[in-house]
């Protein structure tokens, strides 16, 4: 089945560590992810819960007249007390060793690393029992956990992947004996 993985429209905030903080999009940012992904259709789509994720699944869905399904466990990560915090005021031992290992150094106060792979794997493994294509609209440490448990990838390798605002992430997946089996078909940046 065809997944499509896209991150939420533009919110000014690079460089920010916003997980359970949610701040809006930037105006325009709709505009430049509408037309990038045009032509694309879903039988469903489905979304993180925080506004800036649901407001761009609902723009991507209204051409379509596809409802948009929210689902809890496509939230980004909670990053604790690092939550909202550019990452250029953490220590960068710190923040070094949660890129290099996150399940040993998750963030202080932080959702647990295996909790979140938990979550997100459940989410994907519903997601793949649906006909397809389907889209989810969601953040980007949740992408990249999706990426590394459909494509069976050690998760620091996901950082090797640029998942900027809008990026999209088609894959193919399956849920088989063994597992989930997938492989990236297309990645389309900004």
């Amino acid at each position: 089945m065809i997944l499509d993985l896209i991150r939420h429209a533009d919110t000014g905030r690079r460089g920010h560590l916003d997980g359970r903080t949610d701040p809006p999009l930037l105006p325009g940012a709709l505009a430049p992810v509408l037309r990038r992904h045009e032509g694309l259709c879903w039988r469903h789509i489905v979304t993180s819960p925080l506004i800036r994720a649901r407001v761009t699944a609902e723009a991507l869905s209204e051409s379509m007249g596809v409802p948009v399904d929210v689902d809890q466990r496509w939230s980004e990560l909670d990053f604790g007390s690092w939550d909202g915090l550019p990452s250029a005021e953490l220590d960068p031992d710190a923040l070094a060793d949660f890129h290099s290992n996150p399940r040993l150094h998750g963030p202080p106060d932080g959702e647990g690393w295996d909790d979140f792979g938990e979550r997100v794997h459940a989410g994907l493994v519903d997601i793949v029992a649906r006909p397809g294509p389907v889209l989810v609209v969601s953040h980007a440490a949740t992408l990249r956990m999706a990426l590394a448990l459909a494509c069976g990838l050690p998760f620091p390798t996901s950082w090797a992947i640029r998942i900027d605002y809008g990026t999209r992430l088609r894959l193919s997946v399956e849920d088989g004996p063994t597992g989930l089996w997938g492989e990236i078909v297309e990645l389309v940046q900004p």
